[in-house]
């Protein structure tokens, strides 16, 4: 949960979700969307469906147990080097460095290492430096303490090298620079998305699509549609809903903002209807169902889709 995720953001959701899935063998025999469901919000999906499989694997695989030995967690969905040598070390007292952001930071300036952080070679100093700092005493505790020290004392801005047990030592402190390591790569440019959504009522009932794609694959989406500007959004959506027997209603769209990664998303919701006096379908698009407010609360929904729900008056 904390890969690529704030200790704030998973703050609570940690306890509900081993409250839903207590040991390995709950996690495995439970269904993939239960797993999504209880996800729902953190972003980053992959990471719900590789812990899914993960404790499949662990189940079939080893006895139910968590492998002790990095080169066994390697080959677990979603344990690349890193998670691997965290669980290792941090488990199970295995010298194998694991050198999140923090630690990345805390050694880079603790050496004055030169670079960018994320970058090959960058890593590998800090492999080196990590591997000789382990060499000796319980490689869990060091571990957990360069973390703690990262995430509380050693800041990526304004660090408070006044209360860190470090600062003497520190070869960045003593240059007088020390946020200014590690070196940080450019960030991508915002890119600006304008993306129409549209509202099908039927009763209590919202209708929502399951999402056929690489980013957020299986999740449950509104109708919806990008285009350069609102307008071509808005067109795009009521072309793509014509064959399907639905018009946009001219009425004040609903409005809601979000952001993934560097992509800033303006969106407009509008009240869909039939083009007729007929009833609504059940099965207007594939992979479609309707959802009563509760249901959609406990679904497999990304936060994109929430905001949506709260602009419709649905949330």
């Amino acid at each position: 949960m904390l890969q690529q995720t704030t200790v704030a953001a998973v703050r609570g959701r940690f306890e509900r979700f081993l409250a839903r899935f207590p040991d390995l063998p709950a996690l495995a025999r439970a269904r993939e969307e239960s797993v999504l469901a209880a996800w729902s919000g953190l972003g980053y999906y992959a990471r719900a469906r590789n812990l899914h499989r993960a404790a499949r694997m662990m189940l079939r695989e080893h006895e139910g147990l968590v492998p002790r030995d990095p080169a066994d967690l390697r080959r677990l969905p979603g344990f690349g080097d890193y998670t691997a040598a965290a669980v290792a070390c941090l488990a199970f007292g295995s010298r194998e460095p694991a050198a999140d952001a923090n630690v990345t930071r805390v050694l880079s300036r603790l050496f004055a290492m030169r670079g960018i952080a994320g970058r090959k070679n960058h890593r590998a100093a800090v492999d080196r430096q990590a591997r000789r700092l382990l060499s000796s005493g319980p490689p869990e505790r060091l571990t957990a303490a360069l973390m703690d020290l990262g995430q509380l004392v050693c800041l990526p801005r304004l660090p408070l090298c006044n209360v860190c047990p470090l600062a003497e030592g520190c070869a960045a402190r003593r240059r007088g620079s020390p946020d200014g390591y590690p070196r940080r790569g450019r960030k991508p440019r915002p890119v600006e998305v304008f993306l129409a959504a549209a509202s099908v009522r039927r009763r209590e009932r919202t209708l929502l699509l399951r999402r056929r794609a690489r980013l957020l694959d299986r999740l449950w989406e509104f109708p919806c549609a990008e285009g350069r500007s609102p307008l071509a959004a808005r067109r795009r959506l009521a072309e793509e809903l014509r064959p399907h027997g639905l018009v946009l209603e001219d009425r004040p769209p609903g409005k809601a903002r979000h952001t993934v990664v560097n992509r800033r998303i303006r969106i407009e919701v509008f009240p869909a209807s039939p083009d007729s006096r007929r009833t609504i379908p059940d099965f207007l698009f594939p992979d479609a169902r309707w959802f009563t407010r509760r249901q959609l609360d406990r679904a497999a929904i990304p936060t994109l889709t929430r905001k949506v729900a709260r602009a419709a008056g649905f949330l």
